[in-house]
């Protein structure tokens, strides 16, 4: 490994401490810390490049929680670069070592880690299109109506559906608002799409769990202007109106880094259900 890549959370590493200290161990063992020119005031050893360069690297290492590895996944998706996420954050489930786990950030360096594929979703309305590694959700907006839409899987619609709003999660997400909406919890190395309506107003809207090589779309069909909302991965948001139709599907893959002997069900238990050595 000789490039390593950096993405601090600019809120939380203010005065860039654990940036120093993981520059110290990246060229302690033998690689190059990059950081974004932004940073170059702080003079910690790195290289400093534009932030376009951070992808050309062997290891993106982002720090913070969750919302951080989000909007760095996305940005460098297409660089196809590994992602490392160390947690600054509360839960940081989408992060693989917390932050005073310098051990196991050394273990790392040196090679012990598996790279998991996650897949992304490609959403699209109107002419826009995005990516999420999470969801996309939509929502009403500050408003107390209920949103009506028309859920198709291809070209077969499902369901009319009178709710809050709907999620269309990945696996990677569905420990996310999904979790929260009643949805399913469901394993990232699968490729579906999980489709969770959010306070739905009947007793017949479930979750539904489909192929990512399926199509989903969403009609609007009641919706006031300006008061429901696109959300992609709860960081970027889209007004939608009446008429509307937002299409999802399985986009991209991530690569996200694991330690080696790190498992799903062990995070799983631990960040979730709050148990320490699998008892009640």
């Amino acid at each position: 490994m000789k490039r390593i890549s950096i993405i601090p959370n600019k809120h939380k590493e203010v005065d860039l401490k654990s940036v120093s200290q993981i520059v110290s161990i990246i060229n302690e063992n033998g690689a190059t810390a990059l950081l974004g020119k932004e940073f170059e005031h702080s003079r910690i050893g790195a290289e400093y490049v534009e932030n376009a360069q951070l992808g050309d690297a062997d290891m993106l290492i982002v720090l913070g929680g969750d919302g951080t590895i989000l909007g760095a996944a996305r940005e460098f998706c297409p660089y196809k670069i590994p992602v490392l996420g160390i947690n600054h954050g509360r839960l940081g489930f989408l992060a693989e070592i917390e932050k005073s786990d310098i051990e196991g950030l050394e273990k790392i360096l040196k090679g012990q880690y598996i790279v998991d594929e996650h897949m992304m979703l490609d959403v699209r309305i109107g002419e826009k299109s995005f990516c999420a590694l999470n969801d996309a959700v939509i929502h009403r907006g500050g408003f107390s109506r209920m949103l009506k839409f028309v859920l198709y899987i291809e070209d077969i619609a499902i369901n009319d559906i009178l709710s809050d709003g709907l999620i269309v999660s990945t696996p990677t997400g569905s420990t996310a608002y999904s979790f929260s909406a009643g949805g399913p919890i469901v394993d990232p190395s699968l490729d579906v799409l999980i489709v969770t309506p959010i306070c739905p107003h009947d007793l017949n809207s479930r979750s539904l769990i489909i192929p990512a090589s399926k199509t989903v779309r969403i009609v609007i069909k009641e919706a006031q202007e300006n008061e429901a909302m696109l959300t992609i991965d709860g960081q970027m948001g889209h007004m939608v109106n009446s008429g509307d139709e937002i299409v999802v599907k399985g986009g991209g893959k991530v690569g996200l880094i694991r330690a080696e002997g790190s498992i799903f069900y062990e995070k799983l238990r631990r960040k979730l259900f709050n148990k320490s050595n699998g008892g009640c």
